[in-house]
Parts: structure tokens; C-alpha cells; sequence
């Protein structure tokens, strides 16, 4: 039986989506902690760095990004569109991608391997995640999107 979704007024969903954090996700946090447990040592969201990596990893010139499959529109079964203000909603997660492309293409410039590790991997299967980006950091690889 599929549940019915609530309807809500343009308020209550201008609340939800002021509650919205880019820093200090779940996600992120997970991904900090077991990194940390495993001796890697990072530095969080460096501003002089194009698009403010959520760790960067001097020691292995990495940077990582955690990104939102919603918000980054990675296309698993996390990522969807709404349907109301849906021309608002369409410009942002283009500019969303195209800010996303730019971001590891300057990077990559800069000598930085890029690292990019969404929400679905880490709710879907979170040691093998793990495991796989503990390899990429310790690897010559130049980019990795898990």
C-alpha cells in the first residue's frame, strides 16, 4: 500500500528547506569519523580551495566532497524533483552540476585529486565505501566518484 504524502504550504516547506545544512551533515560526519579512526588527517571545508572541498587531505593532495544525491541530482532513487516551482527548482540543480563539473575541473588544475562520495553509497553499503575511498587516497588514481 503506498503512503500518501502530506501536502505542504509554501511556509512549511520554506521552514524544511531553511533547515537544510551544506556543513556538518550525517553523512559527512560519517565519513570524518571513520577516516580519522583510520589515521588520515584532514583539514574541513577550505574556503581558498574552489568549492570549499568537505575535507581536504593535504599529505595525499586529495579532496573529498560528500555530496547530497537530492541536491546534486546523482540520479540513484534519492534524487527527485518537485513539482511545484519546477522552473526555480530545474535552474538549481543545473547550475547545481554545472558548478559541480567546473569545481573538479579546477581542482584537477590545481593538482588536487578529487574525490567525489554520495549519500546513496554511504546509506547503501558504508564499509565498502569506505574501503574503496581509503584505497583511492592511497592510490596515484586521479578522481573517484563512489
Amino acid at each position: 500500500m503506498k503512503r500518501r504524502r502530506k501536502k505542504r504550504t509554501p511556509m512549511s516547506r520554506s521552514q524544511m528547506m531553511q533547515a537544510v545544512h551544506s556543513e556538518d551533515t550525517k553523512p559527512e560526519i560519517l565519513v570524518r569519523r571513520s577516516l580519522f579512526k583510520s589515521g588520515f588527517r584532514y583539514r574541513l571545508h577550505r574556503r581558498d580551495l574552489p568549492g570549499s572541498p568537505d575535507l581536504f587531505i593535504l599529505k595525499y593532495g586529495v579532496v573529498i566532497f560528500i555530496n547530497g544525491c537530492f541536491w546534486h541530482q546523482h540520479g540513484c532513487k534519492f534524487t527527485s524533483r518537485p513539482k511545484s516551482n519546477s522552473e526555480f527548482w530545474n535552474n538549481k540543480f543545473t547550475n547545481n552540476v554545472v558548478r559541480d563539473i567546473k569545481t573538479n575541473w579546477a581542482l584537477s588544475l590545481l593538482g588536487y585529486r578529487v574525490a567525489t562520495v554520495w549519500e546513496c553509497s554511504i546509506k547503501n553499503d558504508f564499509e565498502r565505501t569506505l574501503e574503496r575511498l581509503k584505497a583511492f587516497i592511497l592510490s596515484d588514481e586521479e578522481s573517484i566518484e563512489i
